[in-house]
């Protein structure tokens, strides 16, 4: 059946044609109706075009244009954002031919200015070997640096580093560490790794078995022997040394000296001496304790104070323990 878009009785001024396939149109000679919006039509889409064509080329534009802005910010050292900005485009190929050594060498240029993103995307670089050659101990430095600024994938990376022992030795102590203050920030694996290093750290340990000092296995000691960090720490410690008071406390901490077996008791014990001293690392590892419950009684208030001391000496981590202490 013919299909007729008008009615003839309806616009008497235009009679409908067939076509083929049924389709009635206007006849143009009479009415003269279709030509005139024709006309019309073409004239809006002429209009449109003209009007439209400034703003899909201005992005093209405006793309060159904020390139330009990009690398004059970052050729002046202006901004360590847009020299990171910058390396990524080279490392992306965006805008510009992929260039990895460019990109390098711009992260490079931002991190040296302390900016977290463009570290943790060096320490990325270096641990997969993306666009360089894999290079453990610089993977570790940029990541450990953004991780201290409070980056959060630098401190969820850094904890999986030390959990698995790729590129470093295995810690789960760092690990845990690492992973909370990830965690913190929302990081749902973080939260499940923690929930595993749960399982594999206990929550106190006093299985110290180390010869003490009238020990008859020390007094059979050689002078060679008599020197390990141990006894020199020892030593130093017990005049009051902080800095040997604290890595006393590490050595208990972390039970991976010779002869000696993790004591969170006595590590705390080391702490606290170093600690009183004002020394901002012990001061963070007692809060660590108390918030906690390692060697010491698990206390939200003493964990906040020793958060808030290492905190007021610039102590990174610790800044973010003490807001709230989250994890207390």
């Amino acid at each position: 059946m013919a299909l007729r878009l008008f009615s003839a009785s309806r616009y008497k001024t235009c009679s409908p044609v067939r076509i083929q396939g049924g389709l009635s149109l206007f006849d143009q000679q009479k009415g003269g109706f279709t030509m005139r919006h024709f006309t019309t039509m073409r004239f809006i889409v002429r209009t449109l075009f003209i009007v439209l064509l400034p703003t899909f080329t201005a992005q093209s534009v405006l793309a060159n244009d904020d390139l330009h802005a990009l690398r004059q910010a970052a050729e002046a050292d202006q901004s360590a954002r847009a020299q990171h900005q910058l390396g990524l485009r080279y490392l992306q190929g965006k805008g510009v031919n992929q260039d990895g050594r460019s990109a390098v060498m711009w992260l490079q240029r931002a991190a040296e200015q302390n900016y977290a993103p463009a570290q943790y995307q060096l320490g990325e670089l270096y641990r997969t070997g993306a666009g360089v050659d894999i290079d453990a101990a610089a993977a570790v430095e940029y990541l450990t640096s953004a991780a201290e600024q409070g980056h959060p994938t630098a401190q969820y990376r850094l904890g999986t580093l030390y959990l698995t022992g790729s590129l470093v030795e295995k810690d789960l102590i760092a690990a845990t560490e690492w992973m909370e203050l990830a965690a913190e920030h929302g990081y749902t694996e973080a939260r499940q790794a923690l929930a595993e290093l749960d399982k594999a750290t206990p929550a106190t340990s006093e299985t110290i078995v180390t010869p003490g000092p009238e020990s008859p296995q020390t007094e059979d000691k050689s002078n060679e022997e008599s020197t390990t960090p141990l006894t020199t720490y020892t030593r130093a410690a017990e005049q009051g040394d902080a800095e040997a008071q604290y890595q006393l406390g590490e050595i208990y901490r972390k039970g991976t000296e010779k002869g000696v077996s993790r004591s969170f008791k006595a590590a705390a014990k080391w702490y606290e001496m170093a600690a009183e001293q004002g020394h901002a690392e012990a001061q963070y590892q007692l809060g660590e304790f108390y918030s906690k419950g390692r060697g010491v009684k698990k206390n939200r208030e003493t964990a906040r104070k020793w958060y808030q001391a290492a905190a007021r000496q610039g102590h990174v981590k610790a800044k973010y323990r003490q807001r709230g202490c989250g994890f207390c």
